[in-house]
């Protein structure tokens, strides 16, 4: 998956921060094609848990800050993605009690999680957002 501009929100440090969780997932998607995602995986979902307190309470304080009349349902779906994230944590739990430092089946599952958002919430309900913020700012 590449950034392009088409996916910019226009609020410069949602942007950088989208831009790296592209280059993370890429990342994730260049270990499974080399066959060692087993060795990343565990970072990269380090990376997204402290990624979603970070990314999600900036996008949410521009919400707040800016009276966004859609912030009930742009939260939920932030709420939602937690839920599906913390889901994935007990089989990386489990796989790191164990002999195996990760799996190519929780790779895979983690980056169709990730890319399922990026498609939907980024290319659409942020995209919505950032438009709302640009009359604003």
């Amino acid at each position: 998956m590449q950034w392009t501009e088409d996916l910019s929100v226009g609020i410069e440090i949602i942007d950088e921060q989208h831009k790296e969780l592209f280059n993370r997932i890429n990342s994730l998607v260049d270990a499974i094609k080399q066959h060692v995602c087993k060795y990343k995986i565990s970072d990269v979902i380090k990376f997204l848990e402290e990624y979603v307190h970070t990314h999600f309470d900036e996008e949410e304080r521009y919400m707040i800050k800016y009276q966004y009349p859609h912030y009930d349902f742009h939260k939920s779906q932030h709420e939602h993605f937690k839920n599906e994230l913390s889901n994935l944590k007990p089989e990386l739990i489990k796989l790191e009690g164990g002999a195996k430092p990760g799996s190519y089946e929780l790779s895979v599952t983690t980056n169709q999680l990730v890319v399922d958002w990026i498609l939907d919430h980024i290319a659409n309900v942020d995209k919505h957002l950032g438009k709302f913020l640009q009359t604003k700012i």
